[in-house]
């Protein structure tokens, strides 16, 4: 029997994927990390109800990672955004997926927005929610929130909080379905979702993409003039 590890067993990934976007794109240290993870646990304390459903896992945890965004981004500098916002911003429920977008759609936007070099014009990452299905079983196996450090047309390699031996660190394009697949959107039945998870024979995955948050580092004037130079525009 293996100890059970620091974050086993509590419910912030969300709050870690946020943490962890900020790494990429400012380098921040641990302890930096903390003071943020420190003043927003006490932060969302304060209200009593909301608390309960981050701690319980009875939240998506969008307006978790959303209210972290917004605090810090004077802070460290960027700007954040949506790309599929939800059809409902006040919906909380873990098992609702809105809007209905395809794979597709979100991979090759995440491809072709998330970049991480300092070559770049800009340096992006998104945050976002999976979930990771078995075959005929109607809830998810895990319900997770990362960080992406690169993108292919294939593969989405994330930055990521956990230690899980069996997790899932590179997602593969062709074990993920459009978001609706193994969901439960409001025109869908419990019985309609049963009948879709058993057309399943493997694992498969979903994104959520009203999860998906992207975050900009916004460069300075130096920073700008510097990169243009090393592209060899003047």
């Amino acid at each position: 029997m293996n100890p059970l590890f620091q974050g086993k067993i509590d419910n912030f990934c969300a709050a870690y994927s946020v943490l962890n976007a900020l790494r990429l794109l400012f380098g921040i240290s641990a302890f930096q990390a903390r003071d943020i993870l420190n003043d927003t646990l006490i932060e969302q304390a304060k209200n009593p109800e909301e608390w309960k459903k981050i701690v319980c896992h009875e939240t998506n945890y969008n307006r978790l990672v959303n209210s972290m965004l917004a605090k810090w981004q004077e802070t460290y500098a960027y700007t954040y955004y949506c790309p599929f916002p939800g059809i409902n911003p006040s919906l909380d429920n873990i098992r609702f997926f809105q809007p209905e977008v395809d794979i597709d759609t979100i991979w090759e936007f995440l491809k072709n927005t998330v970049t991480l070099s300092a070559e770049a014009e800009k340096e992006v990452t998104a945050v976002f929610r999976f979930c990771r299905f078995l075959p005929r079983q109607a809830g998810p196996m895990v319900d997770h929130w990362s960080a992406i450090s690169r993108i292919t047309d294939t593969e989405i390699y994330l930055y990521d909080c956990s230690l899980e031996t069996t997790g899932w660190y590179i997602l593969h394009r062709d074990k993920f379905f459009s978001a609706p697949f193994g969901a439960i959107p409001p025109q869908r039945t419990g019985l309609q979702q049963q009948f879709t998870l058993s057309l399943a024979e493997e694992e498969f995955g979903v994104i959520c993409p009203e999860s998906i948050f992207m975050v900009e580092k916004k460069k300075s004037p130096f920073e700008t003039i510097t990169a243009a130079f090393k592209r060899k525009i003047f």
